[in-house]
């Protein structure tokens, strides 16, 4: 489906001013000393004006959506200001490559331009005065809110838990929380509370057993593709996931909002039906296969795998994203979005009257047969974070997005066969990378297929995420920081 022209303009709007802050505050940061700190924030807030749309007022400020109601903002003197910021600072800052220049360029030009932007703000206030305040403009304005974007890659994924940890021990916890196939899953734990209990998610980790959350037995086709393991998510991870009614926790009960990608197989996509896809690849086993028969097995599967990395295959489906899944069992959405086609079967099995219409219902409007790895359809979801935050999934638009990627070619053992995959999904992951602020790299990692690691092996992984996040934390900061409007002397002195 196409945007319409309007809303694809202004999504590369919205795009080029967020490169333009980037290269900002990259400057601001090399050159800490070339303009003062109040120039510096006029310009961001210049260039945060010049974003502004829609917002939701008490957003930003409460960290999350507020009883207001969404305000779409429109000002003829905001619109001529946006053009001027897009087209000349725009070339200021993302076509001087001397960085000392830059920030002196884009300091003269905001000079200048300072009385524009004093009265651009002011024609809004005035406008939109019934409906919200020039505290709540400046604060949708100077307050930026954290999103992380957990990619996936089986084992090589525990390293999130010690950036989370990291990001929360300098004041950044997650305004909005999304991930795809082991990021949704590692996600999960860290959307349920707003203050993180690491030691005890890292409990949970070392404790599961790989027999009782990996099982060879048969398994009724459902709603999702036969594989060569069950996987049952909810005996490894149920307890911390149930609320204290005893019933099973829904997205809309944790504390911070949570989205998972999975991927839908289109009807007709298939030669197969799911049921026949199993039998014809021999995946319906009630014992484990001899080692070297499963190893042949993964490998004959990854391979397959490829061929669902299609968006002619797979679509994308954001778990959370709409009223019919608002309410969806978190451990579900999780489950399927980390179910490799082939390798790894989750279904819904239990009598649960809510989860079988909602995925009834979900599966009858997207045309889909079965939910797989969100991986397949976007294994670093971006680009859907970015447009969910855009279309009010938590009040404020003033976000950074903060991309993590464990899956990508690497030459240790243990990853190195799994290139064709990772070459594969790198080209999906290059069409979102335009959306992030930043996507940190994770390596070394643990490999990818060894999904349970011992207890040794997760606090080596966690310690390589906590060490490569702790050296982008400065950086991050900066981007934190709380700006604010400071008006032209004159103004401020009239």
């Amino acid at each position: 489906m196409t945007m319409p022209n309007e809303q694809q303009d202004r999504e590369e709007q919205r795009l080029r001013l967020q490169r333009m802050e980037v290269r900002l505050v990259d400057a601001l940061i090399e050159h800490p000393d070339v303009i003062s700190r109040t120039r510096e924030h006029q310009i961001r807030y210049a260039l945060a004006l010049a974003s502004l749309d829609t917002f939701q007022p008490g957003a930003a400020r409460r960290g999350g959506r507020s009883k207001h109601q969404d305000v779409r903002v429109r000002a003829p003197k905001l619109t001529r200001l946006r053009k001027q910021i897009l087209d000349i600072l725009g070339r200021i800052l993302l076509q001087t490559e001397d960085t000392k220049n830059r920030v002196k360029a884009a300091s003269i030009m905001i000079e200048r331009s300072l009385e524009a932007i004093d009265k651009a703000r002011a024609e809004v206030i005035e406008k939109y005065a019934s409906e919200f305040s020039a505290r709540h403009l400046d604060q949708e304005l100077g307050i930026k809110t954290l999103v992380t974007i957990a990619g996936g890659g089986g084992g090589s994924a525990y390293g999130y838990i010690g950036a989370w940890d990291v990001l929360q021990e300098a004041g950044l916890v997650p305004g909005y929380v999304i991930g795809s196939s082991m990021g949704a899953v590692l996600g999960l734990f860290r959307a349920r509370d707003k203050d993180g209990d690491f030691k005890a998610y890292m409990r949970i980790a070392t404790s599961m057993k790989p027999d009782v959350v990996f099982r060879y037995v048969s398994l009724r086709t459902r709603f999702g593709l036969p594989g060569i393991v069950r996987l049952f998510l909810r005996a490894g991870i149920g307890d911390a996931f149930t609320r204290e009614d005893g019933k099973d926790m829904r997205l809309t009960d944790l504390e911070i909002p949570y989205d998972a990608v999975v991927a839908g197989i289109r009807r007709g996509a298939m030669e197969e039906t799911p049921e026949l896809y199993a039998q014809l690849h021999h995946l319906h086993e009630d014992k484990r296969p001899r080692p070297l028969q499963l190893r042949a097995q993964i490998a004959v599967q990854l391979v397959r795998m490829i061929g669902f990395i299609n968006p002619r295959v797979v679509e994308e489906i954001v778990i959370g994203r709409d009223e019919l899944t608002r309410e969806f069992n978190a451990i579900d959405a999780a489950g399927f979005s980390a179910a490799i086609p082939g390798l790894l079967h989750y279904d819904m099995t239990r009598d649960d009257p809510h989860m079988e219409s909602t995925l009834t219902q979900l599966m009858e409007r997207d045309d889909v047969v079965a939910l797989v790895d969100g991986g397949v359809a976007n294994n670093v979801p971006t680009a859907p974070a970015w447009r969910q935050v855009q279309q009010g999934r938590i009040g404020t638009r003033n976000a950074y997005y903060l991309a993590f990627d464990c899956f990508h070619p690497q030459v240790s053992p243990g990853h190195i066969w799994l290139q064709p995959v990772t070459r594969v999904v790198g080209l999906q992951v290059a069409l979102n990378e335009r959306y992030a602020h930043q996507r940190i790299e994770f390596h070394p990692t643990l490999s990818p297929i060894n999904l349970l690691p011992n207890a040794k092996s997760i606090t080596r992984a966690v310690g390589w995420g906590r060490e490569q996040v702790s050296a982008e934390i400065p950086r991050l900061k900066k981007f934190f920081e709380r700006v604010r409007w400071s008006p032209p002397v004159d103004t401020a002195s009239a």
